[in-house]
């Protein structure tokens, strides 16, 4: 995957709080980012380490509006994941695929 290309998540990697596999989220299960006003969907693209939360691609973070720099950028505070369990999309790759199904899922989410 292409960090500058695709919005996408990095999820912690199974540990004693939390397994995202047993949340029903894989690889490529639709994600929302919302930061102040915006919000862009993409897809669980990795997984890092256990005690981290909040990592976005180059590509989400500038679609947010967040500063992208891979050493001086991230946002501080603000930033909302809500990740879809057993939302996947094929191919990853496919960024209307994950806005498309992310729109849909966000619209059932708050029951419009």
């Amino acid at each position: 995957m292409d960090s500058a290309v695709l919005p996408h998540v990095v999820v912690p990697g199974p540990g004693k709080v939390w397994d995202h596999r047993k949340s029903g989220l894989t690889g490529g299960s639709v994600v929302a980012v919302v930061y102040r006003d915006r919000v862009r969907y993409g897809v669980i693209g990795d997984t890092g380490p256990t005690g981290i939360i909040g990592e976005a691609s180059y590509a989400m973070a500038k679609a947010l509006g967040i500063d992208p720099d891979p050493s001086t950028g991230g946002a501080e505070s603000g930033v909302t994941y809500i990740a879809f369990k057993n939302s996947r999309v094929s191919p990853i790759e496919s960024r209307e695929r994950a806005r498309s199904r992310g729109t849909r899922l966000a619209r059932e989410f708050v029951g419009r």
